[in-house]
Formats: structure tokens, sequence, C-alpha cells
């Protein structure tokens, strides 16, 4: 039996900057966070999408307890649309909206932790960067102070 593992971690991403090359950490951008538009996005697709399912199960119901005419089952079928609609959109808006801030803040959380680590690569390779200079300026043929 072969057993599979989880391969990447937060941590992954960051040691690449280990390997690169001063120049390239100094170039290096840092990261955004998670997208408000997707919030939204996600907010109003479980509105709609709630709002559909809501008012197709208030219809149902409002089919199997209507009376017994044809009017009165398409009335309490409309009745029991627009209640379960409502609750359908407030629902899933709720749902999406709430699934969606989260997805947002886990993005912000990644984001922030790879900028702090970029911060530091860069300050140290601004070090390193200084320090070369110094040394390919003092110490060459013929130099002196």
């Amino acid at each position: 039996m072969i057993i599979k593992r989880k391969l990447y971690t937060k941590w992954d991403e960051t040691d690449n900057l280990k390997r690169m090359k001063d120049s390239d950490i100094l170039a290096e951008k840092n990261k955004k966070g998670g997208s408000t538009a997707a919030v939204v996005r996600d907010t109003t697709v479980g509105v709609v999408g709630g709002t559909a399912l809501g008012g197709a199960a208030g219809a149902a119901y409002g089919l199997a307890k209507g009376g017994s005419g044809f009017a009165a089952r398409m009335g309490a079928a409309g009745a029991g649309m627009r209640k379960a609609g409502k609750a359908g959109a407030i629902l899933g808006g709720l749902a999406l909206g709430a699934k969606a801030l989260h997805k947002k803040a886990q993005e912000d959380n990644e984001a922030e932790f790879y900028n702090k680590r970029l911060k530091y690569a860069k300050k140290q390779a601004e070090r390193r960067e200084v320090k070369d200079w110094k040394t390919n300026m003092t110490q060459r043929d013929g130099y002196s102070y």
C-alpha cells in the first residue's frame, strides 16, 4: 500500500526566497490579499441560488398544502414561493457570503505571511549588497584610503 502525503506547506513558497539570488529577491513584489469582488460575487450567487431553491421548495409545499381547487392550489403555491424564496435568499446569501469572507481572510493571512518573510529577505539581501560593494571598493589593487 502506498501512502500519499501532502507535499505542499506554506513554508515551501517562502523557502524559495532562500534559493533566489539577491537581485531576484530585491525585484520580487509583495503579494496582494484576497479580493473583495469575489466576496460580493459569491454572496450574489448565494442570494440568487437561494431564491430559486427556496421558491421551488415553497411552491412544492404550497401545492401540497393547498386547497381542493386549482385556484386555491396556485394561490397557496405563490404564497409559499414568496415566503420560502425570501428565506432561501437570506440563507443562501449568508452561507456563501460567510464562506467567501473566510476564504478572503485565509488569502489575506497567506499574503501577510509571505510579505513578512519577503521583507526580511530583502533586508538581508540589501545588507549583503552593501557589504559586497564595500569589499569590492576597498580591496582593489592600487587602492589606498
